[in-house]
């Protein structure tokens, strides 16, 4: 019955958070108990999807009079994973939030994201400075979440205005997705939740192998379904002894994401693998078929792999049945006689093979040494590969500067969209457009640094004008970066950037900051004159609207 798990779920909320979220704004006491497992609520789901502390996630509470029908907003800076929370305690535990509560959630969100801060109470206004680091980095994903204790079902009014709202937000591209946690799910996560209790799961292993020498290793390939249930019970738990949890949205975990949705039949090729540990494991007398054994696993817990689990796990409610089609090889090592320190050195060494990225093919390219020796000769350090090391300053620029900005000075602005919404995708192939058209024999170091000054210039400009404004013209100035340095550079005198006698530095003291103010002012009018109804960061992520705005210039 669904008040037995009410109360069950009750108990877990007062225990987590009973002198964790603030009531302060609470009055009324009979409305006190309501209000809090609401709000506790939205903290629980908090931390179970985002894996947020307790006091980080209680921190995250926003709900109150004029929330815009949001009720918790969470930044997860490693995984860069921005939670946008409504939540619904619903005592009977059946149904699902009204549709007037959906739109106002949306109304919210499309708020949110425009900036339109003022919209909001001093819970949300308070939470800024986070907002706008989320919503200005271009890695972040955004995830709504409708929270409530009520049935899985979910009636085609919500799911139509949760799918306008995704169409609107991922208009140019993938950035937001939507979850529900409803009863059943929060229900079977309160035993996965206990922190310090072993993981004991079955596991289904196919064409399966042991090696008992020198220490016992069960090893196989396992159905991607598997992964996606532990990682709902789970989450963070199964990477306790790995270098690092779930980070979210990458480069890789985004492949690995494309593979299930477009390949599912090709991962076990294309993916490295899971190396689990556990205390033991035995086989259950089961024949489940003839290549194919039922495990007990005790204390399980993922050493290598969490990249892998993780982007399964986000890739189950869109891709479950492609999941039934992806294969995982596992190697599941038991400690049960094994030496003191050998689970650590297994976990040190499966993750510290460096990891090679489409990034680190730049410098195979030989024109950058051209450049590079061409900048030398100016007294400017022009850094290759990949390095924590590298700080920009007047005299150090690396590749992905020079590539940014030579691509955005380029009379095609599909580039500046590609800088903006896929940065990655102009050096994806060095033997291929984009990259060709980048960087190739013609570029000379004195437009690549140039191109690179004048990008910093419009940073610069942005940073300091973004004090100034708010709502949708402080988006505009934030997200327009990459076109606005596009309209700069093809409106200027070629002799600005090829020239190597022009007084550049003088252009640059005197001249450039009019110039960049005078396009962002005209640019703003006119997305207010053709977009006024669209969402602002995705304008600058989309091709045709891009193209148009270019027109009016």
């Amino acid at each position: 019955m669904s008040v037995v798990q009410i109360r069950h779920i009750q108990g877990k909320l007062n225990d987590l958070y009973h002198d964790k979220i603030d009531m302060s704004d609470i009055s009324i006491e009979s409305n006190k108990s309501d209000v809090f497992y609401s709000r506790a609520y939205a903290a629980y789901t908090l931390q179970i999807l985002a894996s947020a502390t307790i006091d980080d996630a209680a921190e995250a509470i926003v709900d109150g009079r004029d929330d815009n029908g949001i009720d918790a907003i969470y930044y997860d800076r490693k995984s860069k994973a921005l939670w946008i929370v409504q939540s619904k305690w619903i005592k009977k535990g059946q149904g699902e939030p009204e549709s007037g509560d959906t739109a106002k959630f949306c109304t919210g969100i499309r708020d949110l994201i425009d900036l339109e801060l003022t919209h909001f109470n001093s819970k949300v206004r308070d939470k800024q400075d986070m907002i706008e680091d989320a919503l200005n980095d271009y890695e972040t994903k955004i995830y709504f979440v409708l929270s409530y204790t009520g049935s899985d079902s979910f009636s085609i009014h919500n799911k139509h205005l949760i799918d306008n709202l995704l169409k609107d937000v991922n208009d140019a591209s993938e950035v937001a997705f939507f979850e529900r946690f409803t009863l059943s799910q929060s229900h079977k996560s309160l035993s996965g939740l206990v922190v310090g209790a072993p993981i004991n799961t079955d596991v289904a292993v196919e064409n399966w192998g042991i090696n008992e020498h020198p220490f016992k290793m069960l090893y196989g390939t396992v159905n991607g379904t598997y992964f996606a249930e532990i990682w709902k019970k789970y989450r963070s738990r199964l990477f306790s002894d790995n270098i690092r949890d779930f980070i979210g949205s990458t480069e890789v975990n985004d492949s690995i994401r494309n593979t299930i949705e477009n390949k599912p039949q090709n991962f076990l090729y294309f993916n490295n693998g899971i190396t689990i540990l556990c205390q033991s494991f035995n086989k259950k007398p089961i024949a489940l078929s003839r290549d194919m054994g039922q495990f007990e696993i005790k204390d399980l817990k993922i050493v290598n792999g969490a990249q892998t689990v993780g982007s399964i796990g986000h890739s189950s409610d869109k891709s479950q049945e492609n999941l039934e089609s992806v294969k995982v090889f596992v190697k599941i090592i038991s400690l049960e006689d094994a030496p003191d320190g050998l689970g650590n050195s297994i976990t040190q060494f499966t993750n510290t093979q460096n990891k090679i990225e489409k990034r680190d093919f730049i410098s195979l390219d030989p024109e950058h040494e051209r450049l590079r020796t061409e900048l030398a000769l100016d007294n400017i350090s022009y850094q290759i590969k990949r390095s924590d090391s590298y700080s920009p300053n007047d005299h150090t620029c690396n590749v992905e500067d020079v590539i940014i900005s030579v691509a955005c000075s380029l009379k095609d602005v599909n580039l500046a969209v590609l800088a903006k919404r896929e940065v990655g995708k102009l050096w994806e192939q060095v033997s291929a457009s984009p990259y060709t058209d980048i960087i190739n024999p013609k570029l000379t170091s004195t437009k690549a640094w140039r191109c690179v000054v004048i990008m910093r210039k419009v940073a610069e400009i942005i940073k300091e004008k973004i004090k100034l404004v708010s709502g949708r013209q402080k988006a505009c100035y934030i997200h327009s970066n990459r076109f606005v340095l596009h309209i700069l550079l093809n409106s200027l005198n070629p002799q600005v950037l090829l020239d190597p006698k022009y007084d550049f530095p003088s252009f640059v003291d005197n001249e450039l900051s009019s110039k960049i103010e005078g396009i962002e002012t005209k640019l703003f009018a006119k997305v207010e004159e053709k977009y006024e109804k669209s969402l602002i960061h995705q304008i600058f992520r989309n091709y045709t609207k891009c193209r148009e705005l270019k027109e009016a210039f």
